[in-house]
């Protein structure tokens, strides 16, 4: 059954309904699953909850430290985080 929920939230992200996709993953049971946190992630990363996506991530790659979309999604966020532009600070 959750299962089931969760190929659905992922078909809907990929269709970009976040939305649509975010109610659905918030009426889901905790699953300990590599797909489940993966799933998690990328909602997260789509609101901008860039903390959230990154504990999200992080509980992926405990469960299988080889899970390389964890580890892009991982690095991706710190570069979004650590990216500085020195013109927004010029007057």
């Amino acid at each position: 059954m959750n299962n089931d929920k969760l190929d659905k939230v992922n078909s809907l992200l990929n269709e970009e309904r976040v939305d649509e996709a975010f109610h659905l993953f918030q009426k889901l049971q905790v699953l300990e699953t590599e797909e489940y946190w993966l799933t998690k992630g990328k909602l997260e990363q789509k609101f901008q909850h860039w903390g959230n996506a990154m504990n999200a991530f992080s509980k992926v790659l405990e469960i299988n430290s080889e899970n390389s979309e964890a580890t892009n999604q991982l690095h991706f966020i710190q570069n979004i985080l650590n990216f500085w532009n020195p013109e927004m600070f010029n007057p």
